[in-house]
């Protein structure tokens, strides 16, 4: 259940990235905020997200990169068979 919610709140923000910040599709808000980099951005989000023992937005960032590595890896390994 838990990873459902987290998977639709990803999918949200990736939304209003799109939608209102004229963004990519597969990134998020916070993720943006760190790749800008937006300095006030980053540290108003961060504080939405305190109770992370890291930088929220970096670690963001570093997910989105991950899910981009292993969408190219895959489809890669594909094209190879």
């Amino acid at each position: 259940m838990w990873n459902y919610l987290f998977r639709l709140w990803s999918a949200f923000s990736q939304f209003l990235n799109v939608l209102l910040l004229n963004g990519h599709p597969n990134e998020s808000i916070s993720g943006r905020c760190y790749r800008e980099p937006w300095p006030c951005s980053e540290r108003v989000v961060n504080l939405l997200f305190r109770w992370q023992s890291s930088s929220h937005c970096k670690g963001a960032f570093m997910s989105d990169l991950r899910w981009a590595k292993s969408y190219i890896d895959e489809s890669a390994r594909r094209d190879l068979e």
